[in-house]
């Protein structure tokens, strides 16, 4: 099942570097601890279900060390996850000198895409 699933964890980092969440996170504040709603608050999307679909991907990522996840309940009974940055963030978040590994994580997203199509042409003129 690991081998089926092994591009889940690239595509949920490269969706979160991709709508800047983690920067959204740290500028938050320490141990600010957001919810998927006051993240998705600072998305540019009319989706009305986008807070529910982040938090299924943050949830994934917390699953993976890459988030920390705190469950709170709220006024009306219901429990509320909402997640901070994991000591490993701070490789895609901006330094004190703007530097991130994030161009670096899109990029090896491109690399593995277009060597998966080369193979698949490569196999297409072999087979005839």
């Amino acid at each position: 099942m690991q081998l089926a699933s092994a591009s889940v964890l690239p595509m949920a980092l490269k969706v979160t570097t991709e709508l800047d969440v983690f920067e959204i996170i740290s500028r938050a504040g320490p141990d600010a601890y957001l919810s998927a709603s006051e993240i998705a608050l600072h998305l540019h999307t009319e989706n009305p279900d986008a807070a529910t679909m982040l938090d299924r991907v943050l949830s994934l990522l917390t699953s993976y060390s890459v988030l920390k996840c705190s469950l709170v309940k709220r006024d009306n009974d219901q429990v509320e996850r909402r997640y901070d940055l994991a000591p490993v963030c701070k490789f895609f978040t901006n330094s004190q000198d703007g530097v991130s590994l994030r161009p670096l994580l899109l990029l090896h997203q491109y690399c593995e895409k277009d060597s998966r199509y080369n193979e698949c042409l490569k196999r297409d003129t072999t087979l005839g």
